[in-house]
């Protein structure tokens, strides 16, 4: 049995589903430092506050639209305006930008970063990231379900955009009556309403899943490359490599590192991710709305190192839920992401509780593990 794969067992069955800030997450944090300064890694963990879960912001965005809709028949230019807030807060959240979330309760959080100093001058930097917190299950991730999760993403919108529209038509203008424009929104602020319904089950009646491949898979391969490193640092290249807490409420684990160490643009960043099930995929672009590029730099070195090393690599864009590398992308970090996804797309047991080790492949852990080695390498020639 390898290595990486006992890393999974571990974190995903030993200490079970880590809900981020929560006991069991932080108990998987203490577990990682330890086997990180067992390395004699120049290590650091940074405590910072987090939501608990994305369901709030993205619940409270539903209900102002809501209560846009409720208010727009008597107070045209209020219930716009309250749709616009709405729909702002949501182009942002979904963004990584948070906005509704600064205001919303948090509870403590931590990353752990480890230092691995370049043997002789620095030229570059690489920031390798895999978040280790599991998710809570959800209605729109069960299996009948989740095939359809970007078109109900993606219709969500829609309604929103419809909302939007409306009420500007209505309050700005004249053209049809202010009843009329209301009762054509009626269908997307249902809609809405029904979202917001999914949001509470989740959070009433959702567990936290044993979150063996998202992203028990990412940081086993983040320990397997941090291994090799502690014995032989590469020449020229700074590597941090960042284990990063609450990535399952909203990216805040990525967020907290940024705000604290804000590294040069120049900076390479390699995003672990749901690495265990499926095939190995190099993402050539992320977003669920708007898509941010990855670097072709990486991507190129991606494509050569497997070409080398002869493992069966996908590149494949990722149009669902945020990632850590999403973070990096939207503020112009040269980002990959290595994730692994089923013939249909799709993050075998996403955000499920059959998200076990069982279902996990070591050799896709050892391949992995082998692919950022190799790009890292081929950073430094």
């Amino acid at each position: 049995m390898s290595r990486a794969f006992q890393y999974v067992q571990y974190l995903a069955e030993k200490i079970g589903p880590r809900g981020s800030c929560t006991e069991a997450e932080r108990a998987a944090a203490d577990y990682l430092k330890a086997e990180l300064t067992q390395l004699k890694l120049e290590l650091t963990v940074e405590p910072f506050t987090a939501v608990t879960s994305f369901s709030w912001a993205f619940g409270l965005i539903d209900l102002l639209f809501i209560i846009a809709a409720l208010t727009f028949p008597t107070w045209p230019n209020l219930g716009l305006i309250i749709a616009l807030v709405a729909f702002f807060a949501f182009i942002l959240e979904t963004s990584t930008f948070p906005l509704l979330s600064r205001f919303l309760p948090k509870k403590n959080s931590q990353n752990l970063v480890a230092q691995v100093p370049a043997r002789s001058k620095k030229i570059r930097k690489v920031i390798i990231t895999a978040h280790y917190d599991s998710s809570r299950s959800a209605l729109n991730f069960s299996p009948r379900m989740v095939k359809g999760f970007r078109r109900s993403y993606l219709l969500m919108v829609a309604a929103m955009s419809l909302e939007v529209i409306l009420y500007a038509l209505g309050a700005l203008t004249t053209i049809l009556p202010t009843t009329l424009l209301w009762l054509l929104s009626l269908p997307g602020a249902l809609y809405l309403l029904f979202t917001l319904f999914t949001l509470l089950h989740r959070e009433i009646f959702g567990q936290y899943t044993p979150g063996a491949n998202d992203n028990a898979s990412g940081v086993a391969v983040l320990l397997e490359v941090a291994k090799v490193l502690s014995r032989l640092p590469l020449l020229t290249t700074e590597v941090t490599l960042v284990a990063t807490g609450a990535e399952e409420s909203g990216t805040n684990g990525a967020l907290a590192y940024l705000r604290q160490h804000r590294p040069t643009k120049d900076t390479y960043v390699i995003n672990l991710d749901n690495l265990g099930s499926g095939r190995l995929t190099a993402v050539t672009r992320e977003g669920i709305l708007g898509t941010k590029p990855a670097s072709p730099e990486l991507l190129s070195c991606a494509k050569e190192v497997a070409a080398e090393k002869k493992v069966e690599l996908k590149l494949a864009p990722y149009h669902l839920l945020t990632t850590d590398g999403t973070v990096f992308l939207m503020r112009g970090y040269p980002t990959l992401s290595l994730m692994a996804f089923d013939e249909e797309g799709l993050i075998p047991n996403w955000h499920w509780p059959t998200d076990q080790a069982t279902f996990v492949n070591p050799e896709n852990l050892d391949a992995a593990k082998e692919l950022v080695l190799g790009i890292l390498r081929r950073l430094e020639s």
